[in-house]
Protein backbone atom coordinates (compact mmCIF):
# COMPACT_ATOMS: atom_id res chain seq x y z
CA UNK A 1 0.00 0.00 0.00
CA UNK A 2 1.47 3.50 -0.20
CA UNK A 3 1.15 6.58 2.49
CA UNK A 4 0.04 9.89 2.04
CA UNK A 5 3.20 11.94 3.64
CA UNK A 6 1.51 14.59 5.87
CA UNK A 7 3.76 17.90 5.44
CA UNK A 8 1.18 19.95 7.78
CA UNK A 9 2.43 18.74 11.11
CA UNK A 10 6.22 20.32 11.13
CA UNK A 11 7.66 23.45 9.35
CA UNK A 12 9.09 23.21 6.38
CA UNK A 13 13.30 23.40 7.42
CA UNK A 14 16.33 21.71 6.07
CA UNK A 15 15.07 18.52 7.72
CA UNK A 16 12.31 18.17 5.76
CA UNK A 17 13.28 14.50 4.37
CA UNK A 18 12.54 13.65 7.76
CA UNK A 19 8.98 14.12 7.20
CA UNK A 20 8.70 10.74 4.95
CA UNK A 21 8.15 8.62 7.82
CA UNK A 22 5.29 10.92 8.92
CA UNK A 23 2.16 9.77 7.49
CA UNK A 24 -1.83 10.65 7.62
CA UNK A 25 -4.21 8.39 5.40
CA UNK A 26 -5.97 11.41 3.94
CA UNK A 27 -5.92 9.65 0.73
CA UNK A 28 -6.84 6.14 1.71
CA UNK A 29 -10.09 4.43 3.46
CA UNK A 30 -9.59 3.76 7.23
CA UNK A 31 -8.51 1.02 8.55
CA UNK A 32 -5.14 0.82 6.71
CA UNK A 33 -5.28 -2.08 4.29
CA UNK A 34 -1.53 -4.43 4.47
CA UNK A 35 -0.90 -5.96 1.62
CA UNK A 36 2.57 -8.10 3.01
CA UNK A 37 2.74 -10.82 5.13
CA UNK A 38 5.28 -9.04 7.11
CA UNK A 39 5.04 -9.03 11.16
CA UNK A 40 3.75 -5.72 12.48
CA UNK A 41 4.68 -4.51 15.87
CA UNK A 42 3.33 -1.34 17.11
CA UNK A 43 4.83 1.12 19.93
CA UNK A 44 2.19 3.43 21.55
CA UNK A 45 4.08 6.36 22.95
CA UNK A 46 7.86 6.05 21.35
CA UNK A 47 9.14 9.28 22.73
CA UNK A 48 12.53 10.12 21.05
CA UNK A 49 12.13 6.84 19.24
CA UNK A 50 15.37 5.33 20.57
CA UNK A 51 13.42 2.21 21.37
CA UNK A 52 11.36 2.00 17.47
CA UNK A 53 14.75 2.80 15.27
CA UNK A 54 16.54 0.06 17.17
CA UNK A 55 14.24 -2.32 16.66
CA UNK A 56 13.57 -1.40 13.07
CA UNK A 57 17.22 -1.58 12.62
CA UNK A 58 17.67 -4.56 14.11
CA UNK A 59 14.32 -6.61 12.37
CA UNK A 60 14.58 -5.05 8.53
CA UNK A 61 11.78 -7.69 7.92
CA UNK A 62 9.32 -6.56 9.95
CA UNK A 63 7.24 -3.66 9.63
CA UNK A 64 7.37 -1.05 12.87
CA UNK A 65 4.09 1.41 13.16
CA UNK A 66 4.51 4.07 16.16
CA UNK A 67 2.15 6.48 17.42
CA UNK A 68 2.99 9.36 19.70
CA UNK A 69 1.19 12.22 20.86
CA UNK A 70 4.18 15.11 21.16
CA UNK A 71 4.69 16.46 17.22
CA UNK A 72 8.15 17.04 18.69
CA UNK A 73 8.78 13.50 19.76
CA UNK A 74 7.56 12.47 16.10
CA UNK A 75 10.00 15.15 14.50
CA UNK A 76 12.98 13.89 16.55
CA UNK A 77 12.61 10.13 16.02
CA UNK A 78 12.20 10.66 12.20
CA UNK A 79 15.21 12.44 12.02
CA UNK A 80 16.55 9.09 13.72
CA UNK A 81 14.55 7.22 11.38
CA UNK A 82 16.44 9.16 8.58
CA UNK A 83 20.28 8.54 10.07
CA UNK A 84 19.56 4.85 10.10
CA UNK A 85 18.32 5.08 6.54
CA UNK A 86 14.96 2.97 8.08
CA UNK A 87 12.63 1.57 4.87
CA UNK A 88 10.36 -0.28 7.57
CA UNK A 89 9.32 2.41 10.11
CA UNK A 90 5.69 4.34 9.91
CA UNK A 91 4.95 7.29 12.19
CA UNK A 92 1.59 8.45 13.25
CA UNK A 93 1.34 11.46 15.28
CA UNK A 94 -1.99 11.35 17.53
CA UNK A 95 -3.83 10.14 20.41
CA UNK A 96 -2.99 6.55 20.21
CA UNK A 97 -6.87 6.56 22.20
CA UNK A 98 -8.37 7.20 18.96
CA UNK A 99 -6.19 6.45 16.30
CA UNK A 100 -5.49 2.70 17.44
CA UNK A 101 -9.47 2.01 16.05
CA UNK A 102 -9.36 3.76 13.17
CA UNK A 103 -5.84 2.77 11.72
CA UNK A 104 -5.77 -0.69 11.78
CA UNK A 105 -8.40 -4.21 11.05
CA UNK A 106 -9.50 -6.70 13.52
CA UNK A 107 -6.73 -8.96 13.72
CA UNK A 108 -3.60 -7.15 11.83
CA UNK A 109 -1.05 -6.47 14.33
CA UNK A 110 1.24 -8.98 16.11
CA UNK A 111 2.51 -7.07 18.97
CA UNK A 112 1.94 -3.87 21.05
CA UNK A 113 4.29 -2.47 23.15
CA UNK A 114 3.98 0.11 25.41
CA UNK A 115 6.86 1.25 27.34
CA UNK A 116 7.15 3.57 30.46
CA UNK A 117 3.60 5.22 29.69
CA UNK A 118 3.16 8.58 31.96
CA UNK A 119 0.80 6.59 34.72
CA UNK A 120 -1.32 9.95 35.53
CA UNK A 121 -1.43 9.12 39.25
CA UNK A 122 -3.91 11.94 40.59
CA UNK A 123 -7.60 10.83 40.85
CA UNK A 124 -8.52 13.25 38.83
CA UNK A 125 -6.34 13.30 35.79
CA UNK A 126 -7.51 9.46 35.64
CA UNK A 127 -9.45 10.53 31.95
CA UNK A 128 -6.08 11.27 30.93
CA UNK A 129 -4.72 7.47 31.56
CA UNK A 130 -4.42 5.69 28.40
CA UNK A 131 -5.34 1.97 28.86
CA UNK A 132 -9.11 2.48 30.26
CA UNK A 133 -11.34 -0.39 29.44
CA UNK A 134 -12.03 0.98 26.41
CA UNK A 135 -9.01 1.33 25.12
CA UNK A 136 -7.85 -2.26 25.85
CA UNK A 137 -10.77 -3.51 23.87
CA UNK A 138 -9.73 -1.61 20.79
CA UNK A 139 -5.91 -2.61 20.81
CA UNK A 140 -6.53 -5.90 21.81
CA UNK A 141 -9.24 -6.65 19.16
CA UNK A 142 -6.81 -5.29 16.72
CA UNK A 143 -4.14 -8.37 17.14
CA UNK A 144 -3.75 -11.08 15.22
CA UNK A 145 -5.04 -14.67 16.99
CA UNK A 146 -1.79 -15.52 18.55
CA UNK A 147 -0.89 -11.40 19.47
CA UNK A 148 0.04 -10.00 22.36
CA UNK A 149 0.12 -6.46 24.33
CA UNK A 150 3.04 -5.67 26.40
CA UNK A 151 2.87 -2.89 28.61
CA UNK A 152 6.11 -2.38 31.08
CA UNK A 153 5.48 0.69 33.78
CA UNK A 154 7.46 1.90 37.06
CA UNK A 155 4.42 2.52 38.54
CA UNK A 156 2.49 -0.30 40.88
CA UNK A 157 -0.88 1.73 41.04
CA UNK A 158 -0.98 2.58 37.84
CA UNK A 159 -0.50 -1.37 37.19
CA UNK A 160 -3.40 -1.92 39.99
CA UNK A 161 -5.41 0.06 37.99
CA UNK A 162 -4.86 -1.36 34.24
CA UNK A 163 -5.11 -4.84 35.76
CA UNK A 164 -8.50 -4.05 37.87
CA UNK A 165 -9.24 -2.69 33.59
CA UNK A 166 -8.31 -5.59 32.16
CA UNK A 167 -10.07 -7.89 34.27
CA UNK A 168 -13.22 -6.27 34.06
CA UNK A 169 -13.38 -6.33 30.49
CA UNK A 170 -12.77 -10.42 30.42
CA UNK A 171 -8.85 -9.75 28.96
CA UNK A 172 -6.15 -13.18 29.42
CA UNK A 173 -3.27 -11.94 31.28
CA UNK A 174 -0.32 -12.22 33.08
CA UNK A 175 1.57 -9.92 35.49
CA UNK A 176 5.01 -10.01 36.53
CA UNK A 177 7.49 -7.74 38.47
CA UNK A 178 10.81 -7.02 36.15
CA UNK A 179 14.22 -4.99 36.21
CA UNK A 180 13.51 -1.61 34.34
CA UNK A 181 14.53 -2.01 30.99
CA UNK A 182 17.47 -0.65 30.20
CA UNK A 183 16.46 -0.59 26.62
CA UNK A 184 15.04 2.43 27.35
CA UNK A 185 15.60 6.05 28.32
CA UNK A 186 13.21 5.86 31.41
CA UNK A 187 14.13 2.54 32.23
CA UNK A 188 17.90 3.27 32.47
CA UNK A 189 16.38 6.29 34.79
CA UNK A 190 14.60 4.02 37.08
CA UNK A 191 17.32 1.47 37.66
CA UNK A 192 20.11 3.53 38.53
CA UNK A 193 17.53 4.71 41.17
CA UNK A 194 17.00 1.28 42.33
CA UNK A 195 13.00 1.50 41.04
CA UNK A 196 11.58 -1.44 39.96
CA UNK A 197 9.22 -2.16 36.95
CA UNK A 198 6.19 -4.52 36.06
CA UNK A 199 4.78 -5.87 32.82
CA UNK A 200 1.33 -6.75 31.75
CA UNK A 201 1.20 -8.93 29.15
CA UNK A 202 -2.38 -9.31 27.38
CA UNK A 203 -3.46 -11.57 24.78
CA UNK A 204 -5.59 -11.29 21.97
CA UNK A 205 -9.42 -10.95 22.11
CA UNK A 206 -12.10 -10.44 19.92
CA UNK A 207 -14.13 -7.04 21.53
CA UNK A 208 -16.90 -5.29 19.70
CA UNK A 209 -15.45 -2.04 18.46
CA UNK A 210 -16.66 0.59 15.95
CA UNK A 211 -14.13 3.82 14.57
CA UNK A 212 -15.65 7.15 14.25
CA UNK A 213 -14.27 8.44 11.26
CA UNK A 214 -15.84 8.40 7.86
CA UNK A 215 -15.21 9.18 4.41
CA UNK A 216 -18.24 11.99 3.82
CA UNK A 217 -18.32 15.34 4.91
CA UNK A 218 -21.10 17.82 4.94
CA UNK A 219 -21.58 21.20 3.65
CA UNK A 220 -23.82 23.74 4.37
CA UNK A 221 -25.64 25.51 1.48
CA UNK A 222 -27.28 29.00 2.51
CA UNK A 223 -28.64 31.58 0.71
CA UNK A 224 -27.53 34.47 2.91
CA UNK A 225 -25.44 35.06 6.33
CA UNK A 226 -25.45 37.48 9.37
CA UNK A 227 -22.33 39.37 9.73
CA UNK A 228 -22.73 39.65 13.23
CA UNK A 229 -23.22 36.14 13.40
CA UNK A 230 -20.26 35.63 12.40
CA UNK A 231 -18.58 37.49 15.48
CA UNK A 232 -20.89 36.02 17.56
CA UNK A 233 -20.22 32.43 17.00
CA UNK A 234 -16.44 32.97 16.99
CA UNK A 235 -16.04 32.68 20.95
CA UNK A 236 -18.92 30.45 21.39
CA UNK A 237 -18.66 26.57 23.06
CA UNK A 238 -21.22 24.42 22.47
CA UNK A 239 -21.55 21.10 24.99
CA UNK A 240 -23.96 18.58 23.66
CA UNK A 241 -24.24 14.99 25.17
CA UNK A 242 -21.38 13.13 23.21
CA UNK A 243 -18.81 15.92 21.99
CA UNK A 244 -17.48 19.21 22.79
CA UNK A 245 -17.06 21.98 20.24
CA UNK A 246 -15.76 25.84 21.05
CA UNK A 247 -15.27 28.38 17.89
CA UNK A 248 -11.75 30.32 18.76
CA UNK A 249 -11.52 33.73 16.23
CA UNK A 250 -12.82 34.59 12.92
CA UNK A 251 -10.42 35.07 9.71
CA UNK A 252 -12.16 37.85 7.48
CA UNK A 253 -11.43 38.47 3.74
CA UNK A 254 -12.91 39.10 0.92
CA UNK A 255 -16.63 37.40 0.76
CA UNK A 256 -14.60 34.46 3.11
CA UNK A 257 -14.42 33.69 6.73
CA UNK A 258 -11.80 31.37 8.36
CA UNK A 259 -13.59 30.11 12.02
CA UNK A 260 -10.87 28.26 14.54
CA UNK A 261 -12.79 25.47 15.92
CA UNK A 262 -11.69 22.97 18.22
CA UNK A 263 -13.55 19.82 18.63
CA UNK A 264 -13.89 17.01 21.41
CA UNK A 265 -15.04 13.39 20.88
CA UNK A 266 -15.03 11.28 23.92
CA UNK A 267 -11.42 13.11 24.70
CA UNK A 268 -9.91 13.19 21.15
CA UNK A 269 -9.13 16.79 20.73
CA UNK A 270 -9.00 18.13 17.31
CA UNK A 271 -8.39 21.93 15.86
CA UNK A 272 -9.11 22.65 12.52
CA UNK A 273 -10.63 25.51 10.36
CA UNK A 274 -14.09 25.80 8.63
CA UNK A 275 -14.66 28.28 5.86
CA UNK A 276 -17.48 30.41 5.19
CA UNK A 277 -17.30 31.63 1.27
CA UNK A 278 -19.18 33.40 -0.77
CA UNK A 279 -20.44 31.39 -4.18
CA UNK A 280 -22.43 32.23 -7.00
CA UNK A 281 -25.72 31.23 -5.93
CA UNK A 282 -24.97 32.18 -1.90
CA UNK A 283 -23.24 31.12 1.10
CA UNK A 284 -20.98 27.74 1.54
CA UNK A 285 -19.81 26.65 5.15
CA UNK A 286 -17.49 23.88 5.04
CA UNK A 287 -14.09 22.54 6.31
CA UNK A 288 -11.25 23.87 5.18
CA UNK A 289 -8.76 21.98 3.32
CA UNK A 290 -5.38 23.63 4.63
CA UNK A 291 -4.98 21.35 7.95
CA UNK A 292 -5.31 17.96 8.25
CA UNK A 293 -8.17 16.42 9.80
CA UNK A 294 -9.87 13.25 10.91
CA UNK A 295 -13.66 13.65 10.14
CA UNK A 296 -15.02 12.83 13.01
CA UNK A 297 -18.90 13.61 14.57
CA UNK A 298 -18.14 16.50 16.53
CA UNK A 299 -15.78 17.88 13.41
CA UNK A 300 -19.23 17.11 11.26
CA UNK A 301 -21.68 18.45 13.80
CA UNK A 302 -19.61 21.72 14.04
CA UNK A 303 -20.62 22.60 10.48
CA UNK A 304 -23.50 22.09 10.94
CA UNK A 305 -23.91 24.28 13.72
CA UNK A 306 -22.47 27.06 12.00
CA UNK A 307 -24.60 26.88 9.46
CA UNK A 308 -27.73 27.02 11.68
CA UNK A 309 -26.02 29.44 13.55
CA UNK A 310 -25.11 31.88 11.02
CA UNK A 311 -28.08 31.73 8.48
CA UNK A 312 -29.33 35.31 7.70
CA UNK A 313 -32.83 35.73 7.43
Amino acid sequence: MEYTQNFTNFKVSKSTKCLKYIFFPENEPLPLKFDDEKKRIVEIGFGNGETITRMAKARSDDLFIGIENSEISCFKTAKRALDLDLKNLILFHGDARFLIQEIFEPFSIDLILSFYPIPWPKNSHEKRRLFSKEFLKSALSVLKKDGKFVIVTDDEDHVDWIVSNASKIGAFFTKKEIMPLKATKYGRKWNEMGRQSWSIIMESNEYQTSGKVSDWMPHVHLKDISLDKIDEIASKKFVENEFVIQFRGVFKGDDAYLLKTVSVDDGFVQTYYIIVKKEEMGWLAKLDEGIRVFKTPAVKRSIEIVGNFIAGD
